[in-house]
């Protein structure tokens, strides 16, 4: 009835000429047309059925009375045919089952739905124009016949009046400019009733309301800040003025102090309004605005969304201060933007918002928007898309989305994928991603407050990329910039942005994103879309206008359904809205280093990296496939660690085409110091190119280079996977002259190594031991050949040849614990072997494998240590030294009887083992003390040590005063150096931090006058001290080759440069010290020497049984330091005496300053070198060659001077 009663009155009013009637016949478009823009019905339940919305132009200054759309000429599409139903719209990162129902109301009646034609949702405004929002439901579906029908010829008509004040509303609303006409006709089916606004020039009355507009002239874009920070604007303003987009700043505070309003967000909204309206009809009417800061900069507002039962009041949106046209909140409930508000949701203005606080973050944004806008650079040309799972019941990719939006994405990107459903996506490929420069970027996934795409703030701000895109994510959350959501901290959204690193623009959502599962027709999938459909296949390339051009496609869809209105209030952009996004470049190219490899050619040659070397490297640069030629490729190290310096040019390529590789010879030099510390580091690779029509950089694109600065011989570890609590022999076992390494297992099977790291031979025994210490070895039969002897906890004592061959064995009913040691105690020239059991009883035993007359010695106590073996007395016999639990210290000759003075009670047990000293004093570790006793059993001192030794002490003359410290480490790591008086020196106790099982090593490292001290923990890591208890340069080296033995310190390749080599839990390790084989060098291995005597008088013994070593040829070694300001130490070795000269050159070859020109001895010498030439005239930083010219050939070597 009433239908009738509005036709009536409506023909009443169009006779008597108040009425005119706007009819449009319209064709019904496809249903892929439709579907893909996203105007399908999103009614749970309901088929998914495609509808028509269309958007139609009012006349000027006329009111809308009446809207009627006829359907004729149905068409029968298909039979069969099942159409899906539409699910519930879930948030993006609460997945859950899909519970969805089909209504019965629809799906069990044999009817065509929908039974309406159409639904009348409005008029809305933009910018003075008036536009009618219909959804029309051409598509029609029978559920149970499964067939679906279109209407293919559409009557519209719309009745309308003329209304006087309207018409004055519109003129001063009214842009005539191209730009707003071109953006209107992108909408509206009907743009030839343009013309009724473009000739009316009736009712424009509006005056500026403040001085604010009064005052300024008209900008195509103003910015809104806080007072502080206006300043920080002002060059970014001129900036995008110089980029013809005319630009003006304006304070909150000037902006609050002037306009009215409930709160600042709605003065802040009556200013915008005011300078719209004021500069409307100028040549620069307003169409950009910045938001200048997050909120508590700049207001938010925030409106009412409701989806099923998910409501949010205050949900944040920034179009309140870009649709000007109504009253959010004309219920005046101050909740705004519900639908009773009549809220107008077209925009007058494209807006952004830069969500900062600091003058550095704020500085960022502008930087970064900067680069990308003047700059061409590679990844003007890389999309990426990001794809997560949404659900699994039913199956959701997040791929499945961005195919779909990737079909916009021009042809000229290259397109990357990184989608969970192909496994190519995690948080380190995202990470990657972003951080090597991409240009468009979109997302589908989850994300929350401080979460997007695998990535937590703290990683945002770890990006370090020089090239800068824009991203676009449907996640939740991400974009809440709003404080009660965020609190004090950011939301990563802005985070992203006003990083270093990261975007210079974001889009996304300031609540939940929704999506539709087990289907693409996601709410924020079709705002998604139109963004780049906008973006790229319409004249909106600006960001602000991509998400106008968005929003307003998806307006008929926003007006019906609430998941769309959601979607419509919540999408932000925190960046430039005028910025424009750039389109892919032909001409540029791709290089990326394919792979590279670091040599030490320059240096030792060893293929393990060490401090003090100059090495190469060897960068391969490609240039990609289906990218142009590179032109002027410049390649260059930068971000060097401290200390670390090129010393060869960058690298240039004239020319590089598309799917080229760079020369394999090609390298970059660097100088390690000799001080820089042991671990992994990393510098960078710059591979940049000339744009061949700018003739700029194309973007420097950056890769970290990695590499492991160690001591660890290439050659090594050597691994059994059988343990082992043995010190290594280093000894030449196969008579070649060069020295090889013998480990023993706790088997008793023995592995002999040569010193490539390859095992050459070695023997089983005939059965299964339990040894827990080391082996000694030394002739114990008087035929000069050595032999090896081993005890073990099975109560046997073994001797074999060095291939294997038994020799001996000697059995008891105890355990052997310890070392054997050899040692000649009745005189006769011939090592006998000495071992203590966990009988209480020593033992000393002959080559033969017999007891010598007077042993096995019985003891009282248990025996807790090491044993040692001196002549004591000066008889020419050695006597046996060894301490007990009862903390007795016990001397016994030859005879099995104490020594006369002996025993001595020290009143502690004796657990840290025998040292004798060079004038026979005998140092042991009793309970927490360093005791000294003299060859007449008088104790000399006891020095107090907190907790007990933990190895037994070492000797060295640290303060050179002839007489020998004890050094040695406590159980909780502490390292200390007593003289024969009982006085700590000074510089310790050392605390290491570290826990030490062996004891220490001495020599002289650096080829100064001073002994140092060589410790090795229980990991293998190696530590250096000086005399003065300080750490030598360059140390500790850190390892984590768990297990460590006693080591053995010897110049391994004959090549003057130290090595330690030890034992870890199953495997040989050696460590290359890089430092030169000196003079000095008293104590190099476990118990001072092979015979494990434990004395001054018994070391020496590593590879020949002479403390004095002839090199086998002659040797210049590495120069110490290197490099080096001003004075280094060249050493070096002559194999026999003769004439030498070792001379100073520059790398023209010409002759600098010689060091040693004449007839030296065969041994190892030095020379220092100041860094002055022959006249006494400092020379320049830079490279030199030193050389040795002997009879034998010459040798040179490289050293840096650095100033």
């Amino acid at each position: 009835m009433k239908a009738k009663t509005l036709i009536i009155i409506s023909l009443l009013l169009l006779a008597a000429g108040l009425l005119s009637a706007l009819e449009l016949n319209l064709k019904t478009p496809s249903q892929y047309e439709i579907t893909q823009r996203g105007n399908v019905i999103l009614e749970p339940g309901a088929p998914a059925l495609p509808y028509y919305g269309v958007r139609v132009l009012i006349p000027f200054g006329h009111s809308v009375q009446s809207v009627m759309a006829t359907l004729s000429n149905p068409q029968p599409m298909s039979r069969n045919i099942d159409i899906p139903m539409a699910r519930q719209q879930q948030p993006i990162s609460m997945p859950a089952p899909d519970t969805t129902m089909p209504n019965p109301l629809i799906w069990e009646k044999s009817e065509f739905w929908p039974a309406q034609d159409y639904v009348y949702l409005g008029t809305q405004f933009q910018r003075g124009y008036q536009v009618a929002i219909i959804n029309i439901y051409p598509y029609k579906y029978n559920p149970q016949t499964r067939e679906l029908q279109v209407f293919e010829d559409i009557n519209l008509q719309i009745e309308h009046s003329h209304n006087d004040e309207l018409s004055r509303y519109q003129a001063n609303m009214l842009r005539k400019d191209a730009a707003a006409i071109t953006e209107l006709c992108e909408y509206i089916i009907n743009p030839d009733v343009v013309d009724s606004y473009l000739h009316s020039s009736r009712g424009r009355d509006y005056q500026p309301q403040s001085h604010l507009t009064r005052d300024n002239d008209p900008h195509k874009m103003i910015i809104v800040t806080h007072e502080d920070a206006m300043d920080w604007f002002a060059d970014y303003a001129q900036w995008r003025t110089s980029q013809g987009v005319s630009t003006a700043v304006f304070s909150m505070q000037d902006i609050y102090a002037t306009y009215n309003g409930e709160d600042n967000a709605a003065k802040l909204r009556a200013f915008i309004q005011d300078v719209y309206l004021s500069w409307a009809d100028s040549s620069d009417p307003l169409q950009y605005v910045i938001l200048g800061g997050d909120d508590e900069l700049v207001p938010e507002r925030g409106a009412y969304g409701k989806v099923w039962q998910t409501i949010d009041n205050r949900m944040p949106t920034d179009i309140y201060f870009s649709n000007l046209d109504g009253n959010w909140n004309a219920n005046g409930n101050n909740i705004y933007g519900e639908p009773s508000d009549n809220v107008d949701m077209l925009p007058e203005v494209h807006i952004g918002r830069f969500p900062a606080e600091t003058q550095a973050e704020f500085d960022n944004i502008f930087r970064k928007t900067r680069h990308y806008v003047e700059n061409q650079t590679f990844s003007n040309n890389i999309s990426v898309m990001f794809g997560e799972n949404l659900n699994w019941n039913p199956v959701t990719w997040g791929g499945d989305y961005k195919d779909d939006v990737a079909q916009y994405i021009p042809d000229g990107y290259q397109l990357i994928t990184s989608y969970e459903r192909d496994n190519t996506y995690d948080g380190t490929i995202v990470w990657n991603a972003i951080n090597d420069g991409a240009n468009v970027m979109n997302h589908m996934g989850h994300a929350n407050e401080t979460f997007l795409m695998g990535q937590g703030n703290n990683t945002i701000r770890r990006l370090n990329n020089t090239e800068y895109g824009f991203l676009y994510t449907q996640g939740c959350y991400p974009a809440a910039f709003d404080q009660r959501t965020s609190g004090d901290g950011e939301c990563i959204g802005e985070t992203i942005v006003f990083v270093d690193g990261g975007v210079f623009a974001f889009i996304g959502n300031t609540r939940y994103g929704w999506y539709m599962p087990g289907s693409i027709d996601g709410a924020s999938q079709f705002y998604d879309r139109e963004y780049f459909i906008g973006l790229f296949e319409t004249p909106n390339r600006e960001l602000g206008k991509a998400l106008t051009y968005s929003r307003v496609q998806n307006l008929n869809a926003a007006l019906e359904h609430d998941v769309m209105r959601w979607c419509y209030y919540e999408v932000v952009l925190f960046g430039d809205p005028s910025i424009q996004a750039k389109l892919p470049d032909e001409s540029l190219p791709y290089l990326s280093l394919e792979n590279y490899e670091i040599t030490d050619e320059d240096g030792d040659n060893d293929g393990s990296l060490n401090p003090g070397e100059a090495l190469r490297i060897y960068p391969r640069i490609r240039n990609h496939e289906d990218w142009a030629s590179a032109y002027d490729v410049e390649i260059s190290l930068a971000s060097l660690p401290d200390g670390i310096q090129q010393i060869s040019p960058s690298l240039h390529i004239s020319h590089l085409p598309a799917g080229g590789v760079s020369d394999e010879d090609a390298y970059i030099s660097f100088q390690l110091p000799i001080t820089l510390p042991f671990g992994i580091y990393e510098i960078e690779l710059y591979v940049d190119a000339i744009h061949p029509v700018t003739q700029l950089s194309v973007g420097a694109r950056r890769f970290t280079i990695q590499f492991e600065i160690t001591l660890i011989d290439n050659r090594f570890p050597w691994d059994c996977q059988v343990g082992t609590r043995s010190a290594p022999i280093v000894y030449d076992f196969d008579g070649d002259g060069s020295l090889d390494i013998m480990y023993l297992d706790v088997y008793g099977d023995d592995y002999i190594l040569s010193k490539e790291g390859e095992q050459t031979g070695g023997f089983e025994m005939d059965e299964e031991q339990n040894i827990m210490r080391s082996f000694a070895m030394g002739d114990i039969n008087g035929d000069g050949i050595p032999e090896l002897v081993f005890t073990s906890r099975t109560g046997k004592v073994y001797a074999t040849t060095l291939d294997g061959t038994p020799v001996f064995e000697y059995g008891i009913g105890s355990s052997f614990l310890f070392t054997p040691v050899l040692a000649d105690i009745d005189g006769d020239g011939v090592n006998e072997i000495l071992a203590h059991s966990l009988d209480k009883k020593l033992y000393a035993l002959k080559g033969d494998g017999s007891l010598v007359d007077g042993f096995p010695v019985t003891f009282g106590a248990s025996l807790p240590s090491e044993l040692a073996a001196a002549d004591i007395d000066g008889d020419g016999c050695m006597e046996i030294i060894l301490g007990t639990q009862s903390g007795e210290l016990h001397v016994i000759k030859g005879d099995g009887q104490n020594l006369t003075g002996f025993p001595v009670n020290l009143q502690r047990s004796i657990t840290g083992a025998p040292l004798v000293l060079e004038n026979n004093r005998i140092a042991v570790g009793a309970g927490p003390y360093m005791v000294l006793v003299d060859t007449n059993g008088e104790i000399l001192f006891e020095t107090e040590t907190g907790t007990a030794t933990q190895t037994g002490a070492v000797p060295a003359d640290l303060t050179r005063d002839g007489n020998s410290e004890m050094i040695f480490t406590t159980l909780e790591g502490k390292l200390f150096a007593i003289d024969q008086e009982g006085n700590i020196l000074p510089g310790f106790p050392v605390i290491t931090g570290a826990i030490f099982n062996t004891p220490p090593l001495i020599a002289d490292l650096d080829g100064d006058i001073y002994l140092e001290i060589l410790l090795q923990s229980y990991m293998n890591s190696v530590y250096a001290y000086n005399h003065d208890g300080s750490m030598v340069g360059g140390f500790p080296f850190c390892s984590d080759f768990n297990g460590n033995t006693p080591s053995t310190l010897v110049d391994l390749d004959d090549d003057g440069i130290l090595r330690l080599v030890s034992g870890y839990s199953t495997g040989i390790l050696v460590v290359n010290l890089r430092r030169p084989v000196t003079a000095k060098m008293p104590w190099v291995t476990y118990r001072g020497g092979l015979l494990r005597q434990g004395s001054y008088s018994s070391t020496g013994y590593v590879s020949s049984p002479d403390e004095t070593i002839i090199p086998v040829q002659d040797a210049l070694r590495q120069n110490y330091p290197n490099p080096f300001n001003p004075n280094t130490t060249i050493s070096f070795s002559l194999s026999q005496a003769g004439s030498a000269k070792l001379a100073i050159y520059n790398l023209k070859g010409q002759l600098v300053r010689t060091l040693v020109d004449g007839r030296l001895d065969s041994g190892n010498h030095s020379a220092v070198w100041d860094g002055r030439d022959s006249q006494g005239s400092s020379v320049s930083s830079g490279m030199y060659l030193y050389r040795l010219i002997t009879a034998q050939g010459t040798h040179t070597q490289k050293m840096m001077l650095l100033k």
